[in-house]
């Protein structure tokens, strides 16, 4: 069989691109989070853009106005964030001086707190006190040594953020301006025919869109029922810990126990049983209820995916890919089902000429 000189040329030119996207990725592993982060936003953010576009007809003050609100919005709220916790720490800084002050030094103070915690434990458990303190004495200067030694990695995690920041916004407005273009484009490079293209690309949407909302859902919900959990149990600051507790919240089934479970401890060894019940039991029955059962019910009627595969997909998925992984997993096993579904269509249906792709104007 002799192959086209048209043929020849696509197959060297897919063969060219197939070599040069591994040094590609390797350039773009920088940018990758802030690409990613990027993507996802303008797909829940394009139906706004498209809205003002056609009401103000002007594409890039169009593109500008939901790229900046968008900024906007993420940075009012980690400005908060950031603000109320360095007042809170240096509230608790002022508090553990004073407290330093009386016992007589940081080592003393230390010395006191080793000593109650032993003492509950003692009280409590057939443990040896002397080994139990040693142990918390062991436990406390490793703990000092490993924050001492990632100072500078907090420091240049912060640069990485801001950076990623800056990345974000600039992909989020050529993504809202060109992306319906760009994405139309590339499928119209694959051999697939115009419905199937659709089907696979309505799929991406839709699953990415119904994981944000998830995401929206857990965050709003957990911060809500946490910061009520902790006002009626009398922890200080119930407003910042359950925005805390939102943001952590992202992550599946474990997210909101990094919260309230420190503080039911806490309250244990204060000896203040009640309190620590209360807030146990709020938190396992009313805030994991939340997050186990309202976000996947979300991104699993979105995506028409059950709730269970859902809560595996984005624990395998942060398992796979870190904090990402919670809207990678769940949006590779919808477009594995959307492809698997496509594959069994085409496969009992009579073969279809290939309609041509065009881009929208």
């Amino acid at each position: 069989m002799v192959i086209s000189r048209r043929k020849r040329s696509l197959i060297f030119l897919f063969i060219a691109l197939a070599a040069l996207l591994p040094l590609l990725l390797q350039i773009a592993r920088l940018f990758l989070t802030a690409f990613i982060l990027a993507a996802i936003l303008a797909i829940v953010i394009h139906p706004i853009k498209e809205r003002l576009r056609r009401r103000i007809r002007r594409p890039g003050l169009a593109t500008f106005i939901p790229t900046f609100a968008a900024v906007a919005a993420l940075s009012a709220l980690l400005a908060f964030m950031g603000i109320t916790i360095t007042r809170e720490l240096e509230k608790l800084y002022v508090e553990v001086s004073l407290n330093t002050l009386e016992e007589g030094g940081w080592p003393a103070l230390a010395a006191t707190a080793i000593d109650h915690i032993v003492d509950n434990l003692s009280a409590h458990f057939p443990i040896d006190e002397e080994a139990a303190r040693m142990r918390l004495i062991d436990g406390m200067k490793t703990a000092s040594s490993y924050l001492l030694s990632h100072v500078g990695s907090a420091v240049s995690g912060v640069a990485s953020f801001l950076l990623n920041g800056i990345l974000m916004a600039v992909f989020l407005y050529f993504f809202l301006r060109y992306g319906k273009i760009w994405i139309y484009k590339l499928a119209a490079l694959t051999p697939l025919n115009r419905p199937v293209a659709t089907n696979i690309l309505k799929t991406v949407r839709n699953s990415v869109a119904a994981n944000v909302i998830g995401m929206l859902t857990a965050f709003i919900g957990q911060g809500v029922m946490l910061s009520l959990g902790f006002w009626f149990t009398g922890v200080r600051s119930p407003l910042l810990w359950g925005t805390v507790g939102g943001f952590v919240s992202v992550l599946p089934v474990v997210g909101p126990w990094l919260i309230w479970l420190p503080v039911v401890i806490g309250f244990l060894f204060m000896d203040a049983y009640g309190k620590a019940l209360v807030l146990a039991a709020w938190g396992v029955i009313v805030v994991g209820s939340i997050d186990n059962v309202l976000r996947p019910l979300v991104v699993g009627k979105q995506g028409k995916q059950h709730p269970m595969l859902v809560a595996l997909a984005a624990i395998g998925g942060v398992y796979a890919f870190g904090v990402l992984g919670i809207m990678l997993g769940p949006l590779l096993i919808a477009l594995t089902a959307a492809l698997v579904k496509e594959i069994h269509q085409l496969s009992v249906s009579a073969d279809e000429p290939r309609d041509v792709i065009i881009p929208p104007q």
